[in-house]
């Protein structure tokens, strides 16, 4: 169930891990949704060493995907929310951007959603 009222700011973690067949994947995402004046924003508060800026576009890309119409928070009001991504981790062979894509909406989705 959604969190009806938002006591921002609210942290999330995201985190997949799966080795199956030849596929591995990997990728962990920490971020804070919190308010802001328009519209919704990112901000990128990670080094290379927490998650590579090759991989900045995948995570940015699960969370606003995360607020598209018939998504998960599809139905949500973006406008006037910030994410700060501040903290994660990556494995040299196993992280790839579909990684991270799923890592950033799983955090998002901790972030917003209440333990059942």
């Amino acid at each position: 169930m959604m969190k009806s009222v938002l006591c921002l700011p609210v942290r999330g973690v995201g985190r997949i891990v799966r080795q199956s067949g030849g596929l591995h994947r990997y990728g962990q995402v920490v971020l804070i949704v919190e308010s802001a004046p328009a519209e919704l924003s990112f901000s990128w508060e990670v080094t290379a060493r927490q998650i590579p800026e090759l991989f900045k576009d995948a995570v940015y890309r699960g969370v606003s995907r995360s607020f598209e119409p018939g998504a998960m928070f599809g139905s949500y009001v973006s406008d006037g929310l910030r994410v700060r991504i501040i903290d994660g981790s990556y494995h040299e062979q196993d992280s790839n951007e579909g990684s991270f894509e799923i890592a950033a909406t799983l955090a998002l989705k901790d972030a917003l959603y209440m333990e059942d």
